[in-house]
């Protein structure tokens, strides 16, 4: 529980409707207090939750955080992180709940008087001060990488090992982000440097400056850790508007005269946007359940299918076979999950709700009616803007045809009650609200000039004119 700036209180079990109304120094404690409550594994889940419901917020103000270690430790790889219902592991993506118990990891084969100096150290440093904290972490990070490096090694010699690591640390795909978490921390200093020099996200356009320092990146690591040249594709694909960027931008490294063999980069880059795109469908199936709006849902929905047409054409050219078809295959049922679940699955709801609003006895909240309808007619006008893409063009063309029929019909019955004059029909209160109801359904499908048409013929029925 906080509270309000005005004084009263904030249930945090409604975060969604109270998010913004929190004051900001009882956000930071909050974050402070997840913080720390996180590093127990028994409540980490229930705090990633909260954190994801936070971060619209945090995004925002950003508010000072805690100065901790396992922040530290988490902030090269920052941008492959996405917070997901599940522990999967997309290719060049980290699910954020796989930090703590590789963290945890860390902290077993480390030796507790270096990590609390580190601690302390980075208490110390101003939290603006960029040169003193890679200036720590060049040692911290190294260290870091060095002791879970180790701990891979000695899992790879040893099964036993290893499936023992891999049940403390929940489960294999949590293995597999610890991998790339070493991955990335063994070159945190490039990385962090080029994290720095590009926009923070969002990058629709590389200048030849961004060039520079992508090159230097990616030479930096060629010639300390060759394999680990994937890294720097993974944080560059993380900070593009557009995956299929990524091949002009290696083409354009390759003209530069980068060292790194950039076959191999786009060959990983690839790997990656298949597997990324591949995990858009299972975050989209649970936005799906979790969503309580139709538009909001297909305006997320229009997202992923640009960022899924931007995986094709970053593949199609470069990418093999296999890879193509793996797109088109996550293409496929896209359109099938929106079929049946954005559009089906609503059908019989939407019908019943457009049905009680000509119904005067029908028992429904005639208010919750419309929203339910005008809700559909909003999400299938911007369904029908990349229908054509997934191929679903006939069945949103259907619907709104059908809408478009039944709200035609219920304005007509609607006109012909009021001229017939009869009260015990139709009461004028209630059919003046069903006049402004039919006029705003007529708006959102038809546009503002057939709406007029039908207020203007109602009201003059409705005076008796």
């Amino acid at each position: 529980m906080s509270s309000d700036s005005d004084g009263s209180p904030i249930n945090l079990g409604d975060l969604d409707g109270q998010l913004f109304r929190i004051p900001e120094a009882d956000l930071t404690n909050l974050v402070a207090e997840l913080e720390k409550r996180s590093l127990d594994r028994k409540k980490a889940p229930a705090v990633a939750q909260v954190m994801a419901k936070l971060r619209p917020r945090l995004a925002i103000l950003k508010p000072e955080r805690q100065a901790t270690l396992v922040r530290f430790f988490a902030e090269p790889f920052a941008d492959l992180l996405y917070t997901s219902g599940e522990p999967r592991k997309a290719v060049g993506r980290i699910p954020r709940s796989a930090i703590v118990p590789c963290y945890k990891l860390f902290l077993e084969h480390a030796e507790a008087h270096r990590v609390q100096r580190y601690q302390d150290d980075l208490e110390e440093i101003e939290k603006d001060n960029d040169a003193a904290l890679i200036e720590l972490g060049t040692g911290f990070w190294r260290y870091a990488a060095g002791r879970l490096r180790q701990v891979l090694t000695d899992a790879e010699r040893d099964k036993n090992k290893k499936r023992a690591i891999i049940e403390q640390l929940g489960g294999e795909p949590v293995f597999e982000a610890l991998i790339e978490m070493v991955g990335v921390l063994e070159v945190a200093v490039p990385v962090m440097e080029l994290r720095k020099a590009l926009p923070s996200s969002g990058l629709s356009q590389v200048t030849n400056a961004h060039l520079e320092h992508i090159c230097t990146a990616l030479n930096t690591v060629h010639r300390q850790r060759p394999a680990n040249t994937q890294f720097i594709v993974f944080v560059i694909l993380a900070r593009l508007q557009n995956p299929s960027m990524i091949v002009e931008i290696m083409q354009r490294a390759e003209d530069a005269g980068t060292v790194a063999d950039v076959s191999g980069i786009t060959e990983i880059a690839n790997q990656a946007i298949v597997s990324q795109t591949e995990e858009k469908i299972r975050g989209l199936e649970e936005k799906i359940h979790s969503s309580t709006s139709g538009q909001d849902l297909a305006l997320q929905t229009e997202k992923f299918v640009k960022d899924i047409l931007g995986a094709a054409r970053a593949v199609s050219g470069s990418g093999s076979r296999m890879q193509n078809r793996q797109v088109q295959r996550t293409k496929t049922e896209m359109a099938d999950l929106v079929r049946r679940e954005m559009l089906e699955a609503v059908d019989g709801q939407v019908a019943s709700s457009l049905s009680s609003l000509g119904d005067l006895d029908s028992g429904r909240d005639p208010v919750a009616a419309q929203k339910t309808v005008e809700d559909r007619i909003v999400s299938l006008m911007i369904t029908d803007r990349f229908a054509e893409e997934l191929g679903i063009e006939r069945d949103v063309n259907k619907r709104l045809a059908e809408l478009e029929h039944d709200i035609g019909a219920q304005s007509e019955a609607l006109l012909s009650k009021i001229r017939s004059r009869n009260a015990s029909a139709l009461d004028p209160d209630d059919a003046q609200r069903q006049l402004y109801t039919q006029v705003r359904m007529t708006e959102l499908l038809l546009g503002p000039e057939k709406a007029n048409q039908l207020r203007l013929e109602g009201i003059r029925l409705l005076n008796g004119a």
